[in-house]
């Protein structure tokens, strides 16, 4: 049988009057990643000068996380089927409080002052309905692999290839989820890029920062590195126009360009950082990078 709990948590005390909602709420999908899931979570819930709820959606892990999210006082947490990520991500959206939304998958984690940064950009930018930022690629053990920065592109662009962002760094309002648009469930690995697609289509206003809010962990079981994903990704590009893959060649250039004038293929060293590390949920580990590249190396 199914399990469940509702535990929210809240960085400051809240009033009777707002304790219905929460500034941000952050969704991870789980299925079987107990470690990662322990600094996931441990990412957000160290995030100051902010309300939050963090939500985990498990698919029904049988490596002690039902037990784990049972036992833990300051999350969100349903333990129920679900039909893929993208499944389990609607369904917390749909539980949500938050003004703003985020989702962050057990192998990802914020970064410090994330949270805090995202909140007041919104506040200071009420006409903006996402904002995208910068990622930071590591291995298991914390350690730096690239650097990945986020950067506008218009539709045909975006469809001629990938995302050119990640989605550990995305965020957006809540009014877009009570508008009616979700994930497409029926996607098992690219649904984010479906879901920007579908936001630039509608006119929904993009921000792009230039800060790194999140580290993606290069586990080698990541999803998007699959061959499905692959396919998936062919087939969401199929449905682009045939002019658009005519001209690929051309829009693959004007790509680079836009990527270049963003500054996304360089960095100034150091980048320091801090994550939570293979084996430990209880502090950070504070990292220096020398060297980086904006290049996607083998972990």
């Amino acid at each position: 049988m199914a399990s469940s709990w509702y535990k929210p948590s809240l960085v400051r005390p809240v009033s009777a009057s707002e304790s219905d909602q929460v500034d941000i709420s952050i969704i991870t999908p789980s299925l079987n990643m107990l470690d990662y899931l322990r600094r996931c979570h441990a990412s957000i819930a160290d995030q100051k000068g902010v309300s939050f709820e963090h939500i985990v959606m498990d698919g029904g892990s049988r490596d002690g996380t039902a037990e784990w999210l049972g036992s833990s006082d300051d999350l969100v947490s349903v333990v129920q089927p679900d039909n893929g990520m993208y499944d389990a991500i609607n369904n917390g959206m749909r539980l949500a409080r938050g003004e703003l939304i985020s989702y962050l998958n057990c192998d990802e984690q914020n970064l410090p002052g994330t949270l805090r940064f995202v909140k007041e950009y919104f506040d200071r930018h009420p006409d903006i309905d996402v904002i995208a930022g910068d990622t930071l690629l590591i291995r298991p053990d914390g350690s730096l692999i690239a650097y990945r920065k986020a950067y506008p592109l218009p539709l045909t662009l975006l469809l001629a290839a990938h995302l050119q962002f990640h989605s550990s760094s995305f965020f957006f309002r809540k009014r877009i989820v009570d508008s009616g648009e979700l994930f497409d469930s029926r996607l098992k690995d690219v649904g984010d890029q479906e879901f920007v697609a579908r936001l630039i289509r509608k006119k929904y206003r993009f921000a792009f920062c230039r800060r790194y809010l999140s580290a993606f962990t290069m586990t080698g079981a990541n999803r998007g590195a699959n061959p499905a994903a692959r396919e998936e990704g062919l087939a969401l590009r199929a449905t682009r126009p045939q002019w658009v893959y005519t001209l690929a060649g051309p829009f693959r250039l004007v790509r680079w360009l836009i990527k270049f004038m963003y500054g996304a293929y360089y960095e100034r060293m150091p980048i320091v950082y801090s994550v939570y590390e293979s084996g430990d949920a209880n502090s950070r580990r504070v990292f220096l990078a020398s060297s980086a590249s904006f290049r996607w190396r083998e972990a």
